[in-house]
Parts: C-alpha cells; sequence; structure tokens
C-alpha cells in the first residue's frame, strides 16, 4: 500500500435574454449598479494591492489576504523524498492506465472556484476555531466537460447558496487522495489543473488572489479559464473611481503573462452595462474608453498560440465593437461572440453566479 505522506503540499481544490425584458434604460441603468455595487473592485481591493496581503497572515482576518511565502510558491514539485511504491498494485498499472484512472477522477470537468471570506462550510468537520475566514471554495458545474455555448446559462449555485441552502455543490473527487501519496501527487497533479476547465466568475478578483496564493508551478499548468467579472465604469454610483477600474482592468490581463502562461483556451465574458446607459454622454472619450477594453485583449491574443481566444459581450456591445476591433493589430486571432447576458437578467437570479 502506498505510504502516507503527511506533508505534500495542500492542492488548490479541496474535496469536500435579450428580447423578453421590457425595461427603460434608467431601470436598466439602476439594475446595472445594484449587481455592481455588490461586486465592485478597485485596485485597492483585497488581494490585488500588495498592500493588502500579509505572508504567512491569519486567515481570520478580513482585511488581509494570508498568502504563502515566496519561497514556498517556488518549490518544484518532485523536491521531496518520495517511496517507489513497489508493492502498490496501483503503480504496477502502466503509466498510461493511471493517467486514464486520473482523468475519470479529477479531470474532464468545468470548475468553480473561488478564495473567499466566507463562513465555514456545514459539509466539513467543525473547526477548531469558528467563524468567517478566508478558505478555497469549488464546485463541479453541472455543465462540465466543456465550454458551455453562453455562460449566461450557467446557474450553479455559488458558496453562499451551499451555506444557506444546506445542499452540498459537486465537488472534484479524489483530490484528497492527493495528500497521502507524493508519487501520486506527482503524476496527478497535472491532470487536475491541465485537463478541467476553471470558471471564475461574479467579480474581477478571483485571479489576482489565485495568482497569489497558488505554486508557479501548478499556476503554469492551468489551460482552459472561462472568467466573467461586471464592468465597472461608465455607470458612477457610490465608490466609483473609473481610473482605478480601468488600472486593476489592464493589470488583470498581465497576469496571464507573469502567472497563467499555460493558458491556451479563453474565455472572458464582460458584464457590461447597458449600451444605451454608457452612450448617453457619447464623445470622444467614450470612444477612447471603448477602444480600452479591446486594446488589453487584443495585445494578449499575440502574446502565444492560442487554441481558442473569446471575448464575449451582451447582444447590444457586439455590433458596435466589432467595428473596433477590425482597427486592431491582431484582429484574427481573437473572437467577439455574444451573450444573452443582461443586468435585469442577473438581478432575477437571487444566490447564482453568471
Amino acid at each position: 500500500m502506498p505510504r502516507t505522506f503527511v506533508h505534500t503540499p495542500t492542492p488548490l481544490l479541496r474535496p469536500h435574454p435579450t428580447a423578453t425584458f421590457q425595461t427603460t434604460h434608467h431601470e436598466h441603468g439602476e439594475a446595472f449598479q445594484a449587481q455592481v455595487q455588490r461586486t465592485r473592485v478597485v485596485s485597492i481591493g483585497i488581494g490585488i494591492s500588495d498592500s493588502t496581503c500579509e505572508i504567512n497572515g491569519d486567515i481570520f482576518n478580513r482585511w488581509k489576504l494570508p498568502t504563502p511565502p515566496p519561497e514556498q510558491r517556488v518549490r518544484k514539485i518532485g523536491a521531496r523524498g518520495r517511496n517507489s511504491q513497489e508493492q502498490s498494485i496501483f503503480f504496477r498499472l502502466p503509466v498510461e492506465v493511471r493517467r486514464l484512472i486520473y482523468i475519470e477522477l479529477m479531470g474532464d470537468r468545468r470548475v468553480h472556484i473561488r478564495y473567499v471570506w466566507k463562513k465555514p462550510s456545514p459539509f466539513r468537520p467543525q473547526p477548531i476555531q469558528s467563524g468567517p475566514r478566508w478558505d478555497w471554495w469549488h464546485c463541479v458545474c453541472d455543465r462540465s466537460n466543456n465550454f458551455p455555448e453562453d455562460p449566461y446559462f450557467d446557474r450553479c449555485p455559488d458558496w453562499e447558496c451551499e451555506k444557506e441552502l444546506n445542499v452540498r455543490s459537486p465537488k472534484i473527487n479524489g483530490v484528497e487522495w492527493l495528500r497521502s501519496c507524493q508519487l501520486g501527487y506527482e503524476e496527478a497533479l497535472e491532470i487536475l489543473y491541465k485537463a478541467n476547465v476553471f470558471a471564475m466568475d461574479r467579480a474581477l478578483d478571483t485571479p489576482f488572489l489565485i495568482s497569489r496564493l497558488m505554486s508557479r508551478h501548478c499556476a503554469s499548468n492551468i489551460t482552459l479559464m472561462d472568467i466573467s467579472f461586471p464592468v465597472d465604469v461608465g455607470i458612477g454610483g457610490r465608490g466609483y473611481n473609473e481610473s482605478d477600474w480601468m488600472s486593476t482592468y489592464t493589470a488583470f490581463f498581465k497576469l496571464f503573462g507573469e502567472t497563467f502562461h499555460g493558458v491556451r483556451r479563453l474565455r472572458l465574458q464582460l458584464q457590461m452595462p447597458p449600451w444605451e446607459v454608457f452612450c448617453e454622454a457619447f464623445n470622444e472619450q467614450r470612444v477612447d474608453l471603448i477602444r480600452s477594453f479591446l486594446e488589453p485583449f487584443d495585445t494578449l491574443s499575440g502574446g502565444r498560440e492560442w487554441t481558442r481566444l473569446l471575448l464575449c459581450v451582451p447582444y447590444d456591445w457586439r455590433e458596435r465593437l466589432e467595428k473596433f476591433k477590425e482597427s486592431m493589430p491582431c484582429q484574427d486571432k481573437w473572437e467577439i461572440t455574444e451573450t444573452m447576458w443582461s443586468p435585469r437578467g442577473i438581478l432575477n437570479c437571487v444566490g447564482m453566479s453568471t
């Protein structure tokens, strides 16, 4: 039997509409403002700015993201001693067969993932200290094993819904096994990160947090990502700072060169304000702002060979953005696709994520 390996690093994942809504421009604007107020992230957000992070910090401190020390993040997977597992029947199987087993256990899935400030899960053993804390949450998507045609139709529950309804969302099975066997950990970890689509939604902060928490080796193994967040520009409201948001948006694309440099298929869904609201004061400044949505994406497309690179926007934005795309130097390397997402649609689905 495999030898227990207590000190193996913990894996990232822990087991356990467009034509139907008749609304005014004003109602659309208010609906979108309400949604963005709940998910607003600026450059000083927890986990985005360096000043909001603390190495080996307290998981019970809401205002500091607890991050691992730099030397831990660069540690190589095979740096620890391991048992050859000569007595294990499993490791006598051909490596190709073991790989198929790993894929069946923990691959070929679409996985929603967040690192959040939340109450302890009711489905995990009672912790020594109770109360809210920083913790991982993940859910295997009910549209797993692919990129759904439109993320609008993805209605998986989030961590709040899981707690309130006392219903455990589907998890990846077999991940805890990685903590018990170093050889299995080394073989299967690549499958975990390369063979799954990682979906991140609700806010722009998740990719930043994960880039600070995940080892560089694991981050570089991620090949498929599906990211969605509200676009916090052109709508005003409490706490609004357009330049802060655009700085964070630009920094987001740099993560793919610094951390997620193995990603080969990416869909980015922008939850845009209604075009009618955005263009009420349309002028040259607004033209520059629209171009600034596309330029980082176009630059990213020219940095590597992509299997597919998609920018997903609401129906009333697509045609207008396509015109701006025509002037981009790498326009042939990426696509603009349409989503049925709308502010009213998201507000009609309380506790659910798009």
